[in-house]
C-alpha cells in the first residue's frame, strides 16, 4: 500500500512540475514571451494550458525559436551527452564516497582517517566551475594531457569505432572528474558518520567475537546497515549534481544540456528553456522515486507500514 500512495504522490508532483513549467514563463516580462512564441493572443491561457498538456502527451515541447526546430529534436541531441557525464560521474562519487567513508570510519583517528578527512573536504569546498577552470588551465592548457572544449575531436576521421569510444572517453575525462570530486564529498561524509554509529551496536561486537574477519563484519553487517540515510542524500546530491552540470558543460562547452540552457538563456528562446527545465526536473523527480524504491527493499519495516 505504501509503494502505491508512493506512485500516487509523484503522479501528483509531475502534474505540479508540468504547470508550473508552463505558468512560471508566462509570469516573466510580456516583451520576451511574446517574440518567443510562447504566447498567443489568439488564445486564452486555459486554451493554451490544455494545449500545452495534450502536446506534452504526444511528445511535442514546442517550436525552439533560436534553433528554428521542434524543442524534442533539439533536446535529444544534448541530452545524450548530459545521461553520459551525469550518468558516469553519479556512479563513481556514490561508489568512491561510500568505501572512502566506511574506510575512514573504520580506521577512526589514524593517518588514512584524517588524510581522506581533509582531502575530501577541500575538494568538496570547490565550486564545480572553479575546478572545473582550474582543470583547463593546469591538465588541458599547460600540460596538454586532455582536451580544452566537446565532446568529441571535430572533423576526425576514425580508423575504427574503439577510436570513437576512446576520443569520447578522453573528452568526458575532466568534465566527469569535475563533477565527481566536488559531489564525493557529502557521500563520503555520510557514510562515515552512520558508520561511526553503527560500529558501536551490540551486533558487531558480537560478530568481532565470533572471530569474523574485519572486512566481513564491515561488509556484510557494518555497511549494510549504514546504507539507509545514504540513499536518501544520494538522490539529494543527484539534484545539485544535475543542476551543477550546467556549469561544468558551459565551461568545458560540452554539448550536454547544460550548454543549451546557457545558449537558449542567451538567444531568449523560451521555449527551449521551457522544455529543458522540465526534462530536468523530471530528471531529478526520477532520481528520487528510484532512491525510494531501493530504500523499501533495503529496509522492510518501510513497506510494512
Amino acid at each position: 500500500m505504501n509503494i502505491i500512495t508512493k506512485v500516487v504522490s509523484y503522479v501528483l508532483i509531475i502534474f505540479i512540475i508540468l504547470s508550473l513549467n508552463f505558468f512560471l514563463p508566462r509570469m516573466m516580462p510580456a516583451g520576451p514571451l511574446s517574440d518567443s512564441g510562447i504566447t498567443s493572443s489568439n488564445e486564452s491561457v486555459l486554451e493554451e494550458y490544455i494545449n500545452y498538456m495534450v502536446n506534452l502527451v504526444h511528445g511535442e515541447l514546442g517550436w525552439s525559436t533560436s534553433r528554428n526546430a521542434p524543442v524534442w529534436d533539439v533536446l535529444k541531441e544534448s541530452l545524450k551527452w548530459t545521461v553520459l557525464l551525469v550518468g558516469t560521474s553519479t556512479a563513481i562519487y556514490v561508489i568512491a564516497g561510500i568505501l572512502t567513508g566506511a574506510v575512514s570510519a573504520w580506521k577512526k583517528g589514524k593517518k588514512s582517517d584524517a588524510g581522506l578527512l581533509v582531502l575530501l573536504i577541500s575538494l568538496a569546498s570547490f565550486p564545480p566551475f572553479f575546478l572545473g577552470m582550474l582543470f583547463i588551465v593546469f591538465l588541458a592548457w599547460r600540460l596538454d594531457i586532455f582536451p580544452r572544449f566537446g565532446a568529441q575531436t571535430l572533423f576526425i576521421d576514425y580508423s575504427t569505432p574503439f577510436g570513437v569510444v576512446l576520443d569520447i572517453l578522453h573528452h568526458l575525462i575532466l568534465p566527469a572528474a569535475t563533477l565527481t570530486l566536488t559531489s564525493i564529498g557529502v557521500i563520503y561524509l555520510l557514510t562515515r558518520n552512520s558508520m561511526l554509529n553503527v560500529l558501536g551496536e551490540d551486533y558487531i561486537l558480537a560478530a568481532r567475537a565470533k572471530g569474523l574477519s574485519e572486512w566481513y563484519i564491515m561488509r556484510k553487517h557494518a555497511l549494510k546497515n549504514a546504507l539507509l540515510p545514504i540513499i536518501t542524500m544520494v538522490a539529494l546530491v543527484a539534484g545539485f549534481v544535475i543542476t551543477g552540470t550546467i556549469f561544468v558543460e558551459t565551461v568545458f562547452a560540452y554539448p550536454g544540456v547544460g550548454v543549451l540552457v546557457y545558449e537558449a538563456v542567451q538567444a531568449h528562446d523560451y521555449p527551449l528553456l521551457q522544455g529543458a527545465f522540465l526534462i530536468i526536473a523530471l530528471a531529478i523527480l526520477a532520481v528520487n522515486f528510484i532512491a525510494d524504491m531501493v530504500y523499501v527493499h533495503l529496509d522492510p519495516r518501510v513497506r510494512e507500514e
